[in-house]
């Protein structure tokens, strides 16, 4: 995927932007504060329908305005024509059209215009707590498959639904009908999500094993370890190992109103010399591990879905050394990836990227 244009209406601190992109490496450089990662959340707002960074929807509309816009023009590496435009007003369902339609969901956007973003943000996959790492490895899944795409929200629906059911259990002292039949629901579609997080972390443990050792010099041992709660193994039969979780806390999730087992409890540890990542790991283990996950991400990506994903990095080099930084561009660009880098140090950067464009970014460019 290449994307040729972004344009920017009422977004963040940009009244009106327009960005012509370069094929391999544009640069956005300028000082704090200016709106550079502004460009690279209007591209993951038209790739995932939400920004990389963690804020609501409501941020992303300039002060003193009642919406925004944002739109990009691609070409897929078939050199097919994509397009896709998203307005949001606040309290008000997003707008959303593209190539094919004309009234999309954020659902329907995902894995149109694959993206893989490393921000300082991310920092919390290695070191934050299980859920970070969970949406670490679903928005992958997602992006990868439509069918996956489709499983994430049904189980995200039926947790809904049967959480509610049970706090309606609770309230009327244990009695509510129908929640058999979600509970059977959500153990079948339970049961699938492990298998898929299962399925990715295999085919992407190795990848990630060869990233960090290109990072590290090799001198340490990475593995992944996933931990399906109320599972002790996912190859087996998981739909029953999970019927017996639920008829283990049966009672308890009555009391409390809560479903207490399930996939949207799962830990995915990193381990780095059989120590877990998130307790054990310097500062510079955590970089080149983040570093290593990303370019791992890039390649599954691009094997699962046959279209290369656009990079997104996102100040990122004023946390890593030059030879990290050196190491992500020369594997992104080895893997022929466009890429959007947000810098305050354009000049140095453009050395380490001799193909890249650099844009210096003002306020309201």
């Amino acid at each position: 995927m290449i994307i040729r244009s972004v344009q920017l209406r009422a977004f963040r601190s940009h009244t009106s932007a327009d960005l012509e992109c370069a094929p391999d490496v544009t640069i956005l450089s300028g000082k704090n504060g200016v709106g550079k990662t502004s460009f690279l959340e209007a591209i993951s707002v038209c790739a995932v329908g939400k920004s990389f960074v963690p804020v609501p929807d409501a941020a992303l509309i300039q002060h003193g305005q009642d919406q925004c816009s944002v739109s990009v023009r691609c070409e897929r590496d078939l050199h097919v024509p994509y397009h896709v435009s998203v307005t949001i007003r606040e309290g008000v369902r997003k707008k959303i059209e593209t190539t094919f339609a004309q009234h999309c969901t954020p659902k329907d956007l995902i894995g149109e215009l694959p993206i893989v973003a490393l921000s300082p943000d991310h920092k919390s996959i290695t070191m934050g707590g299980p859920a970070d790492r969970r949406a670490f490895v679903d928005g992958l899944m997602a992006q990868s498959s439509k069918r996956v795409t489709e499983l994430l929200y049904e189980h995200r629906r039926l947790l809904k639904q049967r959480n509610s059911m049970l706090a309606e259990a609770a309230h009327h002292g244990g009695k509510v009908e129908g929640l058999d039949a979600w509970t059977d629901g959500f153990l079948t579609c339970s049961a699938e999500v492990i298998r898929r997080r299962k399925d990715v972390l295999d085919d992407l443990a190795p990848r990630i094993r060869e990233a960090y050792d290109a990072v590290s010099g090799g001198e340490e041992v990475i593995d992944v370890r996933y931990e399906a709660d109320g599972v002790s193994d996912a190859s087996a039969n998981v739909e029953e190992q999970l019927r017996n979780a639920y008829e283990k806390v049966a009672s308890r999730e009555i009391q409390r109103g809560l479903t207490l087992f399930g996939p949207q409890k799962d830990e995915v540890a990193f381990m780095i010399n059989k120590g877990v990542v998130r307790e054990t790991a310097s500062q510079g283990q955590h970089k080149s591990l983040l570093v290593s996950l990303k370019i791992a991400e890039c390649a599954l990506l691009f094997e699962r879905t046959q279209e290369r994903p656009v990079v997104l990095l996102d100040d990122v080099f004023s946390e890593l050394d030059r030879s990290r930084c050196e190491h992500v561009m020369q594997t992104v660009l080895a893997m022929r990836m466009q890429c959007f880098v947000t810098t305050t140090e354009g000049a140095e950067m453009k050395k380490l990227v001799p193909v890249g464009t650099m844009i210096e970014v003002t306020s309201d460019k």
